[in-house]
């Protein structure tokens, strides 16, 4: 028997990664130089400013995690199961929601703004400033609430490049305008704060193209109770909980740092936030390209691709961290020095601290990207194990150990024990369930899963096993002929007319209901609008297919043309 193949499951892994890998290296490439110019033509008082407001902009992206990620996970499954219709209305909730929280944040905040602006900001020195970027700030909710909510849903739908361009030439218009606005126009801080807006709206007008494209998700009437709101929230609160914990964990590890360590150990901390930063473009880079992907396999019930697209993370994932782990090691001085230490004691501190806090990076990394596959799931007290452990646990090690950077990989440890712990419990009372990512494996005496060549020999061989296949699952003679010659059909017309460079087949059987994906990489081809047509001229064997099947649907996701079979 043929056995199935990661290539096409690989293909869409990669149409998705570099882009969301691009997306999360501009976004953090522009925070910085927009700090090096707000810092230069405003001062250190105006970057002071700017980072007191950044609990504002922190609470609307945890706002928005508790609900778009988890809609848009929702959204890819029922894309993968064919219900558009679902897809659209989540899209919908989302979109309303994020309107309606960030008009709210607008009006609250401008009501409250007195007593905002004493919360965030202690020094009348600095209060005029942070309170004139603060205002723009605001405003600039809706926007990119909005943004964030688009921009997951694009990606999910099938265009993180549309995506990744709309974030770098967004980022460039709020570099460039930090400059016309702080410099030219005289605006000072508030300058700074209105091109950040400028930069959510560019972005916004630069996806909103994608939903003229047919069959893209679309606003849809939608009535309150059609929408899961309890699965979305259950979902979202792991993804919520992880970003306001950060901010916990980034005030308790300066503590610590602080307490035990002294000045240096703040320095040396900085360094490593810095590098932990930088490990995030690989680590969310990875994440953005398994949510999307993982959600339609998740969809289409296709427990082996699901397990496919999980290894190909980690193999991505774990060459990128070897490497970057292998620097901090090698290269503790230089980086520090790149960072700007100078002084002796600084980098003693900073030599000590970034080959022991490179374990914690690839020990975070590797556990994080379990993260998706428990809330496709539906684990969801692993995962909100995952996230607060993860976060909670390295800062209090460290605490525990008085400042010794190796209690940040102890934490992450116990998080995979704790986890380790879990799943062996799980497994016990299921056995389908594959090692650490628990995901269910399908009974193979049920499921013919391969990966065809385009040439007629391995068609030829595929058949014999369908046929052997649906006969040992009890099927009758005449399913069984009806089942192949449809196949034989529509592979036959990939390998002639479609030039593709992989064909997969699966097989399932369910009540007497056989099911027959098709999945390939070549041209796109609809066969249920061609059938549909009246002046199609279609092929014999299309139109007989047409009449034995059940039901025949087509999709068309990650550039591969998906078609199930139902007789």
């Amino acid at each position: 028997m043929q056995e199935r193949k990661p290539t096409l499951v690989n293909k869409a892994f990669g149409q998705y990664l570099w882009a969301s890998v691009l997306t999360v290296a501009a976004t953090q490439i522009a925070n910085i130089v927009d700090a090096t110019i707000v810092g230069n033509l405003v001062g250190a008082d105006g970057l002071a400013a700017v980072n007191l407001s950044k609990p504002l902009l922190q609470t609307y992206f945890s706002v928005t995690c508790l609900f778009v990620p988890s809609a848009t996970m929702l959204a890819g499954m029922a894309i993968g199961k064919g219900d558009k219709a679902k897809a659209d209305k989540l899209f919908t909730f989302s979109v309303a929601v994020s309107l309606l929280l960030s008009v709210m944040f607008v009006l609250g905040g401008n009501i409250c703004f007195g007593s905002l602006s004493r919360m965030l900001c202690q020094s009348d020195t600095l209060r005029p400033l942070s309170d004139s970027f603060m205002r723009v700030t605001l405003f600039s909710a809706v926007p990119q609430m909005l943004m964030l909510t688009l921009q997951q849903f694009v990606t999910m739908d099938g265009e993180p490049k549309r995506v990744s361009r709309a974030v770098i030439v967004g980022n460039v218009f709020n570099i460039l305008l930090d400059v016309v606005f702080i410099k030219y126009c005289g605006w000072g801080i508030a300058g700074a704060a209105t091109a950040t807006v400028v930069m959510y709206v560019v972005c916004i007008l630069m996806v909103l193209p994608h939903f003229r494209k047919k069959n893209s998700v679309r606003l849809r009437r939608t009535k309150p109770g059609e929408i899961e709101k309890g699965r979305i929230l259950s979902i979202g609160v792991p993804f919520f909980f992880s970003t306001v914990l950060l901010s916990v964990q980034y005030i308790g590890n300066n503590y610590v740092a602080s307490r035990y360590l002294g000045d240096d150990g703040l320095v040396a901390l900085a360094v490593c936030i810095q590098l932990f930063a930088f490990s995030m473009i690989i680590l969310n880079g990875t994440l953005r390209t398994i949510q999307p992907v993982g959600s339609i396999l998740k969809g289409m019930d296709d427990s082996r691709g699901m397990l496919m697209l999980v290894k190909r993370g980690y193999s991505f994932m774990a060459v990128c961290f070897v490497f970057f782990a292998a620097a901090l090691v090698i290269f503790p001085t230089q980086i520090a020095s790149l960072l700007g230490v100078s002084s002796e004691g600084e980098l003693a501190v900073v030599k000590s601290a970034l080959p022991l806090f490179s374990l914690h990076i690839v020990m975070q990394g590797l556990l994080c990207n379990l993260l998706p596959v428990f809330q496709f799931y539906n684990r969801k007290g692993l995962a909100l194990l995952l996230s607060v452990a993860q976060t909670l646990l390295p800062m209090l090690c460290f605490l525990l150990l008085r400042g010794n950077w190796i209690g940040f990989f102890i934490g992450q440890l116990l998080t995979g024990l704790a986890i380790l712990i879990w799943e062996m419990v799980l497994r016990h009372k299921d056995r389908s369930l594959c090692r650490f990512l628990l995901i269910p494996m399908k009974d193979d005496r049920k499921l013919l899963d391969m990966t065809l060549e385009a040439t007629s020999q391995s068609l030829s061989d595929a058949l014999a096993d369908l046929r052997s296949s649906l006969s040992s699952n009890g099927i009758d003679s005449r399913t069984v002929y009806v089942a192949a010659v449809c196949t034989e059909e529509f592979v036959g017309n990939i390998i002639r007319h479609g030039h593709a460079g992989a064909i997969d087949l699966a097989v399932t059987v369910n009540d007497g209901l056989v099911s027959i994906s098709i999945h390939d990489d070549g041209i796109p081809f609809n066969p249920v609008e061609a059938a549909k047509a009246s002046d199609a001229k279609i092929g014999l064997g299309l139109t007989l297919a047409n009449e034995f099947c059940k039901d025949i649907s087509y999709k068309f996701i990650f550039n591969q043309n998906m078609v199930t079979l139902k007789i």
